[in-house]
Protein backbone atom coordinates (compact mmCIF):
# COMPACT_ATOMS: atom_id res chain seq x y z
CA UNK A 1 0.00 0.00 0.00
CA UNK A 2 1.47 3.62 -1.13
CA UNK A 3 0.02 6.60 0.84
CA UNK A 4 -0.18 10.23 -0.82
CA UNK A 5 3.59 10.84 1.24
CA UNK A 6 5.27 8.16 -0.92
CA UNK A 7 3.50 8.89 -4.18
CA UNK A 8 4.58 12.85 -4.79
CA UNK A 9 7.74 11.82 -6.89
CA UNK A 10 9.33 15.57 -7.40
CA UNK A 11 6.17 17.25 -6.69
CA UNK A 12 6.48 20.64 -5.15
CA UNK A 13 3.64 23.08 -3.62
CA UNK A 14 3.52 27.05 -3.91
CA UNK A 15 1.94 28.58 -1.09
CA UNK A 16 0.09 32.23 -1.39
CA UNK A 17 3.29 33.63 0.30
CA UNK A 18 5.38 32.16 -2.01
CA UNK A 19 7.22 29.39 -0.18
CA UNK A 20 8.05 26.66 -2.43
CA UNK A 21 7.62 23.10 -0.19
CA UNK A 22 9.62 20.10 -1.88
CA UNK A 23 7.97 16.95 -1.49
CA UNK A 24 10.44 15.99 1.09
CA UNK A 25 8.92 19.09 2.91
CA UNK A 26 5.37 17.65 2.29
CA UNK A 27 6.44 13.94 3.21
CA UNK A 28 8.10 14.99 6.26
CA UNK A 29 5.16 15.30 8.81
CA UNK A 30 3.19 12.09 10.33
CA UNK A 31 0.07 11.69 12.90
CA UNK A 32 1.59 13.13 16.34
CA UNK A 33 0.95 10.84 19.45
CA UNK A 34 -1.68 12.83 20.87
CA UNK A 35 -3.96 12.01 17.48
CA UNK A 36 -6.46 9.28 17.99
CA UNK A 37 -6.23 7.60 14.22
CA UNK A 38 -8.37 4.67 14.74
CA UNK A 39 -11.51 6.57 14.67
CA UNK A 40 -12.14 8.80 11.85
CA UNK A 41 -10.35 12.26 11.55
CA UNK A 42 -11.63 15.31 10.14
CA UNK A 43 -9.94 18.09 8.63
CA UNK A 44 -11.29 21.97 8.37
CA UNK A 45 -8.52 24.06 7.59
CA UNK A 46 -8.80 27.41 5.63
CA UNK A 47 -5.43 27.24 4.68
CA UNK A 48 -5.10 25.25 1.95
CA UNK A 49 -0.99 24.66 2.19
CA UNK A 50 -1.96 23.18 5.45
CA UNK A 51 -4.63 20.74 4.45
CA UNK A 52 -2.19 19.45 1.74
CA UNK A 53 0.40 18.55 4.66
CA UNK A 54 -2.48 17.29 6.99
CA UNK A 55 -3.22 14.66 4.00
CA UNK A 56 0.17 13.91 3.27
CA UNK A 57 1.02 13.32 6.78
CA UNK A 58 -2.43 11.37 7.42
CA UNK A 59 -2.93 9.29 4.62
CA UNK A 60 -2.01 5.97 5.59
CA UNK A 61 -1.72 6.47 8.97
CA UNK A 62 -5.64 6.98 9.98
CA UNK A 63 -8.59 4.84 9.52
CA UNK A 64 -10.62 7.52 7.81
CA UNK A 65 -10.11 11.22 6.80
CA UNK A 66 -13.17 13.13 6.31
CA UNK A 67 -12.09 16.24 4.36
CA UNK A 68 -14.33 19.36 5.39
CA UNK A 69 -14.53 22.93 3.41
CA UNK A 70 -12.93 25.82 5.01
CA UNK A 71 -16.06 27.84 4.57
CA UNK A 72 -18.71 25.36 5.67
CA UNK A 73 -20.31 27.22 8.77
CA UNK A 74 -19.45 25.89 12.17
CA UNK A 75 -22.88 24.00 12.74
CA UNK A 76 -22.89 22.14 9.19
CA UNK A 77 -19.13 21.18 10.43
CA UNK A 78 -20.10 19.96 14.24
CA UNK A 79 -23.11 17.99 12.37
CA UNK A 80 -20.99 16.00 9.56
CA UNK A 81 -18.56 15.32 11.99
CA UNK A 82 -20.86 13.71 14.82
CA UNK A 83 -22.73 12.21 12.06
CA UNK A 84 -19.31 10.46 10.68
CA UNK A 85 -18.08 9.76 14.77
CA UNK A 86 -14.82 11.53 14.14
CA UNK A 87 -12.49 11.26 17.18
CA UNK A 88 -10.35 14.43 16.41
CA UNK A 89 -11.21 17.71 14.50
CA UNK A 90 -8.42 19.18 12.76
CA UNK A 91 -8.54 22.90 12.10
CA UNK A 92 -6.90 26.31 12.41
CA UNK A 93 -10.46 28.02 12.56
CA UNK A 94 -11.14 29.91 15.90
CA UNK A 95 -14.80 29.17 16.12
CA UNK A 96 -13.76 25.38 16.05
CA UNK A 97 -11.31 25.14 18.50
CA UNK A 98 -14.00 24.89 21.07
CA UNK A 99 -15.28 21.46 19.77
CA UNK A 100 -14.31 18.50 22.02
CA UNK A 101 -12.37 17.12 19.73
CA UNK A 102 -10.89 19.71 18.19
CA UNK A 103 -7.07 20.18 17.59
CA UNK A 104 -4.71 22.55 15.88
CA UNK A 105 -2.74 21.38 12.80
CA UNK A 106 0.34 22.07 14.73
CA UNK A 107 -0.97 19.29 17.66
CA UNK A 108 -2.07 16.86 15.22
CA UNK A 109 1.02 16.41 13.21
CA UNK A 110 4.61 15.68 14.40
CA UNK A 111 8.30 15.38 12.35
CA UNK A 112 8.59 11.49 11.41
CA UNK A 113 8.20 9.26 8.69
CA UNK A 114 6.51 6.17 10.53
CA UNK A 115 5.70 3.83 7.12
CA UNK A 116 2.12 3.62 7.09
CA UNK A 117 -0.32 0.88 8.14
CA UNK A 118 -3.37 0.31 5.79
CA UNK A 119 -5.25 2.00 3.29
CA UNK A 120 -7.45 5.34 4.04
CA UNK A 121 -11.00 5.76 3.49
CA UNK A 122 -11.45 10.04 2.18
CA UNK A 123 -14.67 10.75 3.26
CA UNK A 124 -15.82 13.51 0.24
CA UNK A 125 -18.43 16.10 1.06
CA UNK A 126 -20.52 16.96 -2.41
CA UNK A 127 -20.42 20.53 -3.50
CA UNK A 128 -24.03 20.79 -4.77
CA UNK A 129 -25.22 24.14 -4.36
CA UNK A 130 -28.72 23.90 -1.97
CA UNK A 131 -28.92 21.72 1.15
CA UNK A 132 -26.80 19.30 3.52
CA UNK A 133 -23.82 18.13 1.52
CA UNK A 134 -23.56 13.97 1.31
CA UNK A 135 -20.48 12.07 2.14
CA UNK A 136 -19.13 9.95 -0.09
CA UNK A 137 -16.51 7.45 0.75
CA UNK A 138 -12.82 7.26 -1.60
CA UNK A 139 -9.94 5.91 -1.19
CA UNK A 140 -6.51 7.38 -2.88
CA UNK A 141 -6.36 4.51 -5.52
CA UNK A 142 -9.88 5.65 -6.68
CA UNK A 143 -9.06 9.65 -6.82
CA UNK A 144 -5.65 9.14 -8.24
CA UNK A 145 -7.36 6.79 -11.18
CA UNK A 146 -7.10 9.60 -14.00
CA UNK A 147 -4.32 11.42 -12.94
CA UNK A 148 -1.42 11.62 -15.68
CA UNK A 149 2.10 11.05 -14.87
CA UNK A 150 4.44 13.99 -16.49
CA UNK A 151 7.92 13.74 -17.27
CA UNK A 152 10.26 16.61 -15.24
CA UNK A 153 10.87 18.10 -18.38
CA UNK A 154 6.79 18.45 -19.09
CA UNK A 155 6.15 19.34 -15.85
CA UNK A 156 2.90 21.88 -15.69
CA UNK A 157 2.48 24.25 -12.88
CA UNK A 158 -1.24 23.57 -12.03
CA UNK A 159 -3.49 26.67 -10.80
CA UNK A 160 -5.77 25.68 -7.52
CA UNK A 161 -8.31 28.50 -7.88
CA UNK A 162 -10.86 25.35 -6.40
CA UNK A 163 -10.77 24.38 -2.89
CA UNK A 164 -8.75 21.48 -2.49
CA UNK A 165 -11.36 19.44 0.07
CA UNK A 166 -13.97 19.28 -3.17
CA UNK A 167 -13.54 16.88 -5.76
CA UNK A 168 -12.27 19.21 -7.78
CA UNK A 169 -9.88 21.03 -6.12
CA UNK A 170 -8.74 17.29 -4.65
CA UNK A 171 -8.13 16.51 -8.68
CA UNK A 172 -6.11 19.44 -9.22
CA UNK A 173 -4.09 18.91 -6.31
CA UNK A 174 -3.17 14.92 -6.70
CA UNK A 175 -2.47 15.70 -10.56
CA UNK A 176 -0.23 18.20 -9.78
CA UNK A 177 1.51 16.25 -6.96
CA UNK A 178 0.94 12.54 -8.02
CA UNK A 179 1.46 13.56 -11.52
CA UNK A 180 4.73 14.89 -10.90
CA UNK A 181 4.03 19.14 -11.12
CA UNK A 182 4.09 22.19 -8.92
CA UNK A 183 0.90 23.43 -7.40
CA UNK A 184 0.29 26.89 -7.09
CA UNK A 185 -1.97 27.58 -4.52
CA UNK A 186 -3.49 31.33 -4.06
CA UNK A 187 -5.38 33.06 -1.59
CA UNK A 188 -8.97 32.63 -2.53
CA UNK A 189 -10.52 35.00 -0.44
CA UNK A 190 -8.31 37.85 -2.67
CA UNK A 191 -10.40 39.55 -5.48
CA UNK A 192 -10.71 37.28 -8.64
CA UNK A 193 -7.91 39.62 -10.26
CA UNK A 194 -5.50 39.37 -7.55
CA UNK A 195 -5.32 35.77 -7.49
CA UNK A 196 -4.76 35.87 -11.88
CA UNK A 197 -2.25 38.24 -11.54
CA UNK A 198 -0.83 36.00 -8.68
CA UNK A 199 -0.96 33.02 -10.67
CA UNK A 200 0.28 34.76 -13.90
CA UNK A 201 3.33 35.76 -11.70
CA UNK A 202 4.34 32.19 -10.81
CA UNK A 203 4.50 30.53 -13.84
CA UNK A 204 0.87 29.40 -14.19
CA UNK A 205 0.96 26.99 -17.34
CA UNK A 206 -2.21 24.92 -16.43
CA UNK A 207 -5.21 26.10 -14.73
CA UNK A 208 -9.16 24.19 -14.14
CA UNK A 209 -12.08 26.39 -12.69
CA UNK A 210 -15.52 25.86 -12.94
CA UNK A 211 -17.32 27.39 -16.19
CA UNK A 212 -18.77 30.03 -13.95
CA UNK A 213 -15.10 30.71 -12.75
CA UNK A 214 -14.02 31.00 -15.65
CA UNK A 215 -16.51 33.64 -17.19
CA UNK A 216 -15.38 35.67 -14.17
CA UNK A 217 -11.53 35.21 -15.00
CA UNK A 218 -12.63 36.16 -18.59
CA UNK A 219 -13.92 39.80 -17.11
CA UNK A 220 -10.21 40.46 -15.64
CA UNK A 221 -9.06 43.06 -17.25
CA UNK A 222 -5.13 41.63 -17.90
CA UNK A 223 -6.60 37.83 -17.79
CA UNK A 224 -4.25 37.17 -20.76
CA UNK A 225 -1.21 37.77 -18.50
CA UNK A 226 -1.63 33.80 -18.31
CA UNK A 227 0.39 32.04 -20.57
CA UNK A 228 -1.95 29.01 -20.13
CA UNK A 229 -1.38 25.68 -21.82
CA UNK A 230 -3.91 23.71 -20.75
CA UNK A 231 -7.61 25.02 -19.70
CA UNK A 232 -10.12 22.71 -17.63
CA UNK A 233 -13.74 22.88 -17.23
CA UNK A 234 -16.17 21.43 -14.66
CA UNK A 235 -17.88 20.96 -11.83
CA UNK A 236 -21.41 22.49 -13.93
CA UNK A 237 -22.31 22.30 -17.45
CA UNK A 238 -19.98 23.54 -20.39
CA UNK A 239 -22.01 25.83 -22.29
CA UNK A 240 -20.61 26.57 -26.15
CA UNK A 241 -20.62 30.41 -25.30
CA UNK A 242 -17.45 30.10 -22.86
CA UNK A 243 -16.10 27.33 -24.45
CA UNK A 244 -15.62 29.72 -27.45
CA UNK A 245 -14.38 33.09 -25.53
CA UNK A 246 -11.69 30.75 -23.95
CA UNK A 247 -10.38 29.67 -26.94
CA UNK A 248 -10.30 32.98 -28.26
CA UNK A 249 -8.63 34.53 -25.27
CA UNK A 250 -6.11 31.84 -25.19
CA UNK A 251 -5.45 30.30 -28.49
CA UNK A 252 -2.15 28.48 -27.40
CA UNK A 253 -4.25 26.07 -24.78
CA UNK A 254 -6.09 23.34 -25.05
CA UNK A 255 -9.35 23.03 -23.92
CA UNK A 256 -10.83 20.58 -22.03
CA UNK A 257 -14.37 19.81 -20.45
CA UNK A 258 -14.44 17.03 -17.69
CA UNK A 259 -17.43 15.39 -16.56
CA UNK A 260 -17.47 14.14 -13.12
CA UNK A 261 -18.71 14.15 -9.87
CA UNK A 262 -18.03 13.16 -6.24
CA UNK A 263 -20.03 9.96 -6.20
CA UNK A 264 -18.30 8.56 -9.27
CA UNK A 265 -15.00 10.48 -10.13
CA UNK A 266 -13.87 11.30 -13.10
CA UNK A 267 -15.86 10.12 -15.91
CA UNK A 268 -14.34 11.27 -19.16
CA UNK A 269 -13.60 14.50 -20.81
CA UNK A 270 -14.29 16.58 -23.85
CA UNK A 271 -11.27 18.48 -26.33
CA UNK A 272 -13.12 19.29 -29.35
CA UNK A 273 -13.84 22.52 -28.60
CA UNK A 274 -18.17 21.65 -29.04
CA UNK A 275 -20.29 21.75 -25.79
CA UNK A 276 -22.02 18.21 -24.93
CA UNK A 277 -19.98 14.69 -25.23
CA UNK A 278 -19.89 12.48 -28.50
CA UNK A 279 -22.62 9.99 -28.25
CA UNK A 280 -19.86 7.39 -29.27
CA UNK A 281 -19.08 7.79 -26.35
CA UNK A 282 -21.96 5.35 -25.03
CA UNK A 283 -20.54 2.63 -27.00
CA UNK A 284 -16.85 3.51 -26.63
CA UNK A 285 -16.30 3.88 -22.49
CA UNK A 286 -14.13 6.43 -22.54
CA UNK A 287 -11.03 5.66 -20.08
CA UNK A 288 -12.42 2.21 -19.46
CA UNK A 289 -15.77 4.50 -17.73
CA UNK A 290 -18.63 2.68 -19.20
CA UNK A 291 -21.92 4.68 -19.84
CA UNK A 292 -25.65 4.30 -20.35
CA UNK A 293 -28.73 6.30 -20.45
CA UNK A 294 -31.94 4.66 -18.61
CA UNK A 295 -34.75 7.41 -19.00
CA UNK A 296 -32.83 10.16 -20.15
CA UNK A 297 -30.77 9.98 -16.51
CA UNK A 298 -27.12 9.70 -17.07
CA UNK A 299 -25.81 6.36 -15.13
CA UNK A 300 -21.24 5.89 -14.60
CA UNK A 301 -19.47 2.36 -14.55
CA UNK A 302 -16.13 3.38 -12.99
CA UNK A 303 -13.38 1.06 -13.86
CA UNK A 304 -13.03 0.72 -10.07
CA UNK A 305 -16.41 0.49 -9.17
CA UNK A 306 -17.71 2.73 -6.50
CA UNK A 307 -14.86 3.40 -4.04
CA UNK A 308 -16.86 2.32 -0.91
CA UNK A 309 -19.91 0.96 -0.43
CA UNK A 310 -21.94 3.74 0.87
CA UNK A 311 -26.23 4.28 1.36
CA UNK A 312 -25.10 8.07 -0.39
CA UNK A 313 -24.32 6.58 -3.73
CA UNK A 314 -27.45 5.22 -6.28
CA UNK A 315 -25.91 1.86 -7.64
CA UNK A 316 -27.84 -0.51 -9.79
CA UNK A 317 -27.38 -3.91 -10.00
CA UNK A 318 -24.49 -4.01 -12.57
CA UNK A 319 -22.43 -1.45 -10.98
CA UNK A 320 -23.70 1.62 -12.74
CA UNK A 321 -23.85 4.78 -10.44
CA UNK A 322 -26.74 7.20 -10.69
CA UNK A 323 -25.59 10.74 -11.84
CA UNK A 324 -28.83 12.63 -11.41
CA UNK A 325 -27.93 14.90 -14.30
CA UNK A 326 -30.40 14.95 -17.28
CA UNK A 327 -29.49 13.93 -21.12
CA UNK A 328 -31.00 15.04 -24.42
CA UNK A 329 -29.77 13.58 -27.82
CA UNK A 330 -29.17 15.93 -30.18
CA UNK A 331 -27.37 13.79 -33.76
CA UNK A 332 -23.92 12.77 -33.01
CA UNK A 333 -24.08 14.17 -29.83
CA UNK A 334 -25.51 14.09 -26.26
CA UNK A 335 -26.17 17.85 -24.43
CA UNK A 336 -26.50 18.31 -20.69
CA UNK A 337 -30.07 19.59 -19.69
CA UNK A 338 -29.62 20.07 -15.87
CA UNK A 339 -29.91 18.18 -12.56
CA UNK A 340 -33.05 15.81 -12.44
CA UNK A 341 -34.51 17.91 -9.30
CA UNK A 342 -34.06 21.57 -11.11
CA UNK A 343 -37.04 21.62 -13.22
CA UNK A 344 -38.96 24.66 -13.49
CA UNK A 345 -43.06 24.38 -14.53
CA UNK A 346 -44.28 27.13 -15.94
CA UNK A 347 -48.30 26.28 -17.15
CA UNK A 348 -47.56 22.41 -17.22
CA UNK A 349 -44.26 22.83 -19.38
CA UNK A 350 -41.29 21.80 -17.90
CA UNK A 351 -38.56 24.47 -18.11
CA UNK A 352 -34.86 23.24 -17.54
CA UNK A 353 -33.11 26.33 -15.94
CA UNK A 354 -29.67 25.59 -17.28
CA UNK A 355 -31.07 25.47 -21.07
CA UNK A 356 -32.19 28.81 -20.20
CA UNK A 357 -28.59 29.79 -19.19
CA UNK A 358 -27.09 29.01 -21.50
CA UNK A 359 -29.22 30.63 -24.49
CA UNK A 360 -28.79 34.11 -22.58
CA UNK A 361 -24.96 33.53 -21.94
CA UNK A 362 -24.92 33.46 -25.79
CA UNK A 363 -25.98 37.11 -26.22
CA UNK A 364 -23.13 39.69 -26.43
CA UNK A 365 -22.65 41.67 -23.29
CA UNK A 366 -23.66 39.06 -20.87
CA UNK A 367 -21.25 37.98 -18.63
CA UNK A 368 -23.38 35.40 -15.84
CA UNK A 369 -26.75 34.38 -15.76
CA UNK A 370 -28.91 32.56 -12.83
CA UNK A 371 -32.10 31.32 -14.15
CA UNK A 372 -34.79 30.34 -11.46
CA UNK A 373 -38.42 30.39 -10.80
CA UNK A 374 -40.63 33.32 -9.21
CA UNK A 375 -44.60 32.67 -8.04
CA UNK A 376 -47.58 33.67 -9.73
CA UNK A 377 -50.98 33.35 -9.25
CA UNK A 378 -52.14 32.70 -12.99
CA UNK A 379 -49.21 30.16 -14.18
CA UNK A 380 -48.30 28.95 -10.76
CA UNK A 381 -44.67 30.02 -11.72
CA UNK A 382 -42.90 32.43 -13.89
CA UNK A 383 -39.34 32.61 -15.38
CA UNK A 384 -36.57 34.83 -13.54
CA UNK A 385 -33.23 35.51 -15.02
CA UNK A 386 -30.97 37.38 -13.35
CA UNK A 387 -28.04 38.79 -15.23
CA UNK A 388 -24.37 40.27 -14.49
CA UNK A 389 -23.50 42.25 -17.45
CA UNK A 390 -19.99 42.63 -18.88
CA UNK A 391 -18.34 45.95 -18.25
CA UNK A 392 -19.69 49.01 -20.53
CA UNK A 393 -22.33 46.56 -21.76
CA UNK A 394 -26.15 48.45 -22.38
CA UNK A 395 -29.08 47.08 -19.63
CA UNK A 396 -31.58 47.77 -22.31
CA UNK A 397 -29.91 47.00 -25.54
CA UNK A 398 -28.45 43.75 -23.89
CA UNK A 399 -32.09 42.70 -22.44
CA UNK A 400 -34.11 43.20 -26.14
CA UNK A 401 -31.28 41.28 -27.37
CA UNK A 402 -31.92 38.24 -24.87
CA UNK A 403 -35.39 38.45 -24.96
CA UNK A 404 -35.14 38.33 -28.74
CA UNK A 405 -32.66 35.16 -28.60
CA UNK A 406 -34.99 33.72 -26.51
CA UNK A 407 -37.99 34.07 -28.54
CA UNK A 408 -35.97 32.73 -31.38
CA UNK A 409 -34.52 29.36 -29.68
CA UNK A 410 -36.56 28.81 -26.97
CA UNK A 411 -40.42 27.36 -26.40
CA UNK A 412 -42.66 30.45 -25.25
CA UNK A 413 -42.91 29.41 -21.73
CA UNK A 414 -39.30 29.22 -21.01
CA UNK A 415 -38.39 32.85 -22.44
CA UNK A 416 -37.77 35.15 -19.12
CA UNK A 417 -40.73 36.74 -18.04
CA UNK A 418 -38.78 39.14 -15.92
CA UNK A 419 -34.87 40.23 -16.68
CA UNK A 420 -33.34 41.78 -13.32
CA UNK A 421 -30.40 42.83 -13.32
CA UNK A 422 -27.65 42.24 -11.26
CA UNK A 423 -24.31 43.04 -9.33
CA UNK A 424 -22.82 39.81 -9.13
CA UNK A 425 -23.71 36.39 -7.43
CA UNK A 426 -23.35 34.51 -4.52
CA UNK A 427 -20.45 31.41 -5.58
CA UNK A 428 -19.86 28.48 -2.95
CA UNK A 429 -16.01 27.09 -2.31
CA UNK A 430 -16.53 24.86 -5.23
CA UNK A 431 -16.66 27.96 -7.89
CA UNK A 432 -20.26 27.27 -8.41
CA UNK A 433 -23.53 29.58 -8.51
CA UNK A 434 -25.00 28.98 -5.45
CA UNK A 435 -29.00 28.24 -6.91
CA UNK A 436 -31.95 29.64 -5.43
CA UNK A 437 -33.88 26.46 -4.10
CA UNK A 438 -33.50 23.22 -6.29
CA UNK A 439 -31.76 20.24 -6.60
CA UNK A 440 -27.65 20.94 -6.21
CA UNK A 441 -25.55 20.89 -9.45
Amino acid sequence: MTSLAGQLGAASLVGADGRDYTRDDLAALGASDGLATDRPVALCLRDPVALIRALAALDGRTATMLLLSGALDADTVRVLVERTGCGALVTDRDDLLGHATALRFEDATAPGRAAPRAATTWLLTTSGTTGTPKIVPHTLKSLTRSVFRFTPKDAPNWGLLYDPTRFAGLQVTLQALVGGGRLLAVDTHEPIAAQIAALAAMGCTHLSATPTLWRRVLMVPDHKALSLRQITLGGEIADQAVIDALRAAYPAARVTHIYASTEAGVGFSVNDGRAGFPADYLALAPGGVKLKIVDDILWLRPPLGPSVASPEIAVDAEGYIRSGDLIEAAGDRLQFLGREGGLINVGGVKIYPETVEDTVKSVPGVALVQVSSKKNPITGTLVLAEVQLNPGADAATTKQAILDTCRARLVREAVPAIIRFVEGFEINAAGKLVRKGGAPT
